[in-house]
């Protein structure tokens, strides 16, 4: 059985990854910082805990690995400099532990669209999307790797998204008054699509983009959402400027809570932005892979069962 390290396991999309990486058959080692619960990991998976600042520590955990998957990364940070320390310094002391463990390992890094920046933009707009940008500098800096940058990513079990789906159950959903469109991927289609590339040929020094291959508006989304409740959605658009309130007002509470702020105004900037990009995967190493339920199917899957009709 080919053993895949994975980091990230206990999160959102990692925790998706790693059950379609058990369900493909790969033995799956999981590493964790010493603070991070284990709570989120799928069973079946090993379990080791490591330093992720310090290179041999993880070199020592990665002896073995067939295929190393770097799916961890900060979401929310105080500062443009801790941005950097969990999403590009960590990456380069993943890279090191390869080199020095197993060199030969393919490396698939999960970045993330806001990586490249809006359509508009000539880069990233945010300390997130500028971090993400560095661990990907590293990562090309190296050989055997591929990387992935998935846009919006919802499905069952995302905390950041679980209050706008809860919302839209009740028959409510609020978005910024924009003209602007964005893309989207369900999680258990972007881990089939990372679980394919762990084996794939052709596909190493490659940049992969998925999503549903169009652009979706607010709109659309209401419409999709409504169908997949099967029940109407009040859609209550928010003016940007107060959109851009809420974020100062977000990021005051969390400064007197002592806490990272989630939703900020450097979030904003990629939230208001007119248009993303639209994601592709018709590399013909990947023919195989494309989304496997509709948008509103994958939203049906994701509401919670008092949206349903």
């Amino acid at each position: 059985m080919d053993l895949c390290l994975l980091t990230g396991a206990s999160g959102f999309v990692g925790s998706h990854t790693a059950l379609k990486l058990l369900e493909d058959g790969w033995q799956v080692r999981v590493l964790l910082r010493g603070t991070s619960l284990a709570s989120g990991v799928p069973e079946g998976c090993s379990i080791l805990r490591v330093d992720f600042m310090d290179a041999e520590s993880i070199a020592g955990a990665m002896e073995g690995a067939e295929l190393v998957i770097h799916a961890a990364g900060a979401t929310k940070a105080a500062s443009q400099e801790e941005f950097d320390r969990a999403n590009g310094l960590i990456v380069r002391n993943m890279l090191l532990a390869r080199k020095s463990a197993c060199p030969a390992t393919r490396f698939i890094y999960i970045s993330s669209q806001a990586a490249a920046g809006p359509a508009e933009s000539e880069g990233p707009v945010t300390a997130y999307g500028r971090s993400k940008l560095l661990g990907e500098i590293a990562v090309r800096d190296t050989d055997n790797w591929v990387i992935v940058r998935p846009p919006a990513v919802f499905g069952p079990g995302d905390k950041a998204s679980a209050s706008m789906f809860k919302l839209a159950a009740k028959g409510l959903l609020v978005s910024p008054w924009t003209r602007g469109s964005f893309s989207m991927v369900y999680v258990e289609d972007l881990a089939g699509l990372i679980a394919l590339l762990g084996r794939a040929d052709g596909v190493t020094g490659e940049i992969f983009d998925p999503s549903y291959g169009r652009l979706f508006t607010w709109k659309d989304f209401h419409h999709a959402l409504e169908e997949a409740a099967g029940r109407r959605i009040l859609h209550l658009r928010v003016p940007p400027a107060l959109v851009v309130a809420a974020a100062f007002t977000s990021e005051a509470a969390a400064t007197i809570a002592g806490v990272c702020p989630f939703f900020t105004r450097d979030k904003c900037r990629e939230l208001l932005a007119s248009s993303w990009d639209i994601g592709e995967c018709d590399h013909s190493a990947l023919d195989d892979w494309k989304p496997e339920l509709s948008l509103v199917d994958a939203l049906r899957k994701t509401l919670p069962l008092r949206g349903r009709s």
